[in-house]
């Protein structure tokens, strides 16, 4: 009984290691996708305040806004549900179909 626990067990590792390595791998390629988005947000910054002149303050009086429209200044977005033009329903935006129905939901091109 004891061998089968011992390979049981290391089974069990080998598959924790696996899946250790699989989130470590998938945390790399996530802060690599963040970095280079906020280097394209830094670049497109910079040309707008360069060639069109926007001052760094409407810049963040905008990102306030944004912010806000979920009630919190907290430096989230969160998109507030849509109600579905068939049944009614309440559904997350990041659904393209109803769940409920599977009526096209209007799509928000800022949601994940």
């Amino acid at each position: 009984m004891s061998i089968f626990w011992g390979m049981h067990h290391g089974a069990d590792v080998q598959a924790a290691r696996r899946t250790a390595t699989d989130a470590k791998i998938r945390a790399d390629e996530l802060e690599a996708r963040c970095e280079r988005a906020l280097l394209v947000c830094e670049a497109l910054w910079t040309i707008m305040r360069d060639k069109l002149g926007v001052p760094e303050e409407e810049l963040v009086n905008r990102v306030n806004e944004i912010d806000l429209s979920d009630g919190k200044l907290d430096g989230k977005v969160r998109r507030k549900a849509v109600q579905c033009s068939k049944c009614g329903k309440k559904v997350a935006r990041r659904f393209q179909r109803c769940i409920y129905c599977a009526t096209p939901i209007e799509t928000d091109p800022f949601s994940s």
